[in-house]
């Protein structure tokens, strides 16, 4: 493991109104980055009901153990009030409830109808349809903020952050999990191969359906063009957070962003 403590902001300058993709667009999957969202939103609807099973194969059955531990070690405790962004089939939200138990409350949000067909299968009963960066909630709502391997999904990194920061309390906690490029240039390949060519090709071929390969081409596709930790860390910090931390894994391909909203900024 490696952790960073408050990388300089000097290591990713942008305009103050300027957008922070995290990602270029990626033309071979849609024509206008205006189209992005809807070619997602139609992907996961008809691979959604596989996410389970690709979460078991990528993380060799150990991603539910991973994500608990992550929300715990980032401070989320029982009582807390919790919204999980981008909660997919539910696997991070299901955790948070284990977590913030029966006197606590957990919300996941997604844009995707398919994946929170899936959702609905955990124990969250509060499951919202939305974006990120729109979220359906006051301000000062929330005690806690997850988002699990989405954060590229985002159009704009600055402003779905803003949104996190408005819809939390002051000291509250935004955690958001990633798979990232990694450092070595051997776990880049490896990762390249099984993620992009051997699941997708496995998936495809077990499933009849030909949506799974473009799934995990374009999962990789994503995780290797995002925009490195330090682009990240410093949007958080210019969206008001503070106390931004990085936590790695397997040479950077997991990473753990960790911030917090002051309690002075209200």
């Amino acid at each position: 493991m490696r952790a960073s403590m408050e990388p300089s902001t000097e290591q990713a300058t942008h305009g103050a109104d300027r957008p922070i993709a995290p990602h270029p667009p990626l033309r071979q999957y849609y024509e206008e980055v205006g189209e992005r969202q809807g070619f997602l939103n139609e992907l996961f609807n008809r691979t959604a009901y596989q996410y389970r099973n690709i979460d078991k194969a990528t993380g060799f059955g150990s991603g539910l153990w991973y994500r608990k531990r992550a929300l715990q070690l980032a401070g989320l405790k029982p009582g807390m009030k919790v919204l999980d962004v981008a909660c997919g089939p539910g696997l991070v939200t299901q955790c948070a409830v284990d977590l913030a138990g029966p006197s606590g409350s957990v919300f996941g949000l997604d844009p995707s109808i398919g994946m929170l067909r899936e959702a609905q299968r955990g124990p969250c009963r509060s499951l919202v349809r939305g974006v990120g960066e729109h979220l359906p909630f006051p301000d000062g709502y929330f005690d806690f903020l997850s988002m699990g391997y989405a954060l590229r999904h985002v159009p704009d990194l600055r402003g779905a952050f803003a949104e996190y920061r408005r819809v939390l309390k002051p000291g509250g906690i935004v955690l958001l999990l990633e798979i990232s490029r990694p450092r070595s240039a051997l776990v880049l390949h490896l990762s390249r191969f099984y993620i992009k060519n051997l699941l997708g090709v496995a998936f495809a071929a077990g499933t009849g359906n030909q949506d799974m390969k473009t799934l995990m081409a374009y999962w990789w596709e994503t995780t290797e063009q995002c925009v490195p930790p330090e682009t990240i860390v410093a949007a958080l910090k210019e969206t008001g957070f503070q106390n931004c931390t990085v936590k790695e894994w397997f040479s950077g391909l997991l990473r753990d962003y960790r911030a917090v909203k002051d309690w002075d900024q209200l």
